[in-house]
């Protein structure tokens, strides 16, 4: 009984006593999303102080570190019960930020230039091509170019590149690449053997620099679908107009039929082949009866047309 009516006398100050608060605790790695550091962003438990600013916010991508006693300082200012445990204690803060790559760079300036980039497909190349810069995390990142210089002859340009932050422009980067005039060129997409015959599903496409082209390429899928590789052609490679032909219809020592056809005759005889022959492709022939050798034209698998000409040799069969 004594003890339930200790346990009532000491009820009431149980309740009335005030909650024991919990002691601010640093935060030694903070990323931050507003222009500014807060007392809450560097300490737990902050208190009525939290919201207070107490330092600028460092740029998008980069980070400020804050030593012991700058930390004590911001305590006192802000009536925070709070003490390094050491010299050592320090509290490094990061902006929250997105990056912004060399090719989105390229992409603006490209777009900056206009009118002024050459007809056609064009690629712009940076010059310092692992180039990043930094916008501020949650909003579409948008870049300002100023003292943009351009070369149309030799494709240089020149500018400066800054990301607007804040309401205000950090330093900004001078950028410094060239313009490329691109060529589409029809590639092999894969291996295909010579006397294989190429089909639109075996093309893929690349883009070569105007002024890299040493040799004449084939610029139009049209002229390869049909063909065959005169030898073997690695995938993804320019392809030269005499890396291809029509495929061999006529073997040499084929027997083959020829024709000579003119408004008033027509005239077949039948030849050897001497050597092989794609469909429109100049060969020699030897009459089977005759032996002389002339030359045709391959029309089609086993026929050659001979030229007028050749008429009196043909009907000398």
């Amino acid at each position: 009984m004594r003890m339930l009516l200790l346990l009532a006398a000491l009820l009431p100050a149980v309740i009335l006593s005030p909650a024991v608060s919990a002691e601010p605790a640093l935060r030694p790695n903070i990323v931050v999303s507003a222009p500014v550091v807060r007392l809450g962003d560097l300490f737990s438990d902050a208190g009525a102080h939290a919201d207070a600013a107490v330092a600028p916010a460092p740029p998008p991508g980069g980070k400020a570190v804050y030593d012991a006693a700058w930390l004590a300082a911001r305590a006192r200012e802000q009536d925070l019960d709070w003490q390094p445990r050491s010299r050592y204690d320090q509290a490094t803060v990061e902006r929250a930020s997105q990056t912004i790559t060399a090719e989105a760079i390229a992409g603006e300036l490209k777009r900056a230039l206009g009118s002024r980039l050459p007809q056609g497909p064009v690629r712009l190349d940076l010059d310092n091509a692992a180039l990043r810069l930094f916008a501020p995390a949650g909003a579409a990142p948008t870049l300002a170019v100023d003292n943009l210089t351009y070369d149309a002859r030799s494709g240089r340009l020149s500018a400066l590149v800054s990301v607007p932050v804040d309401g205000d422009t950090i330093e900004p980067v001078r950028v410094t690449g060239r313009v490329s005039r691109m060529v589409d060129l029809p590639v092999l997409a894969r291996p295909v053997a010579p006397g294989e015959i190429i089909a639109a599903g075996d093309l893929d496409t690349v883009e070569l620099r105007a002024d890299r082209m040493t040799e004449t390429y084939v610029t139009d899928s049209a002229e390869l679908i049909g063909k065959t590789p005169r030898r073997a052609i690695r995938p993804g490679e320019p392809v030269r107009p005499s890396d291809v032909q029509m495929p061999i219809v006529i073997r040499r020592g084929e027997l083959v039929t020829l024709v000579l056809q003119t408004p008033t005759m027509l005239l077949t005889a039948t030849a050897k082949a001497l050597e092989d022959g794609a469909e429109g492709a100049a060969i020699r022939v030897s009459n089977t009866r005759s032996g002389r050798m002339l030359d045709a034209v391959v029309t089609g698998p086993g026929r050659a047309a001979v030229t007028v000409p050749a008429a009196s040799a043909v009907a000398a069969r």
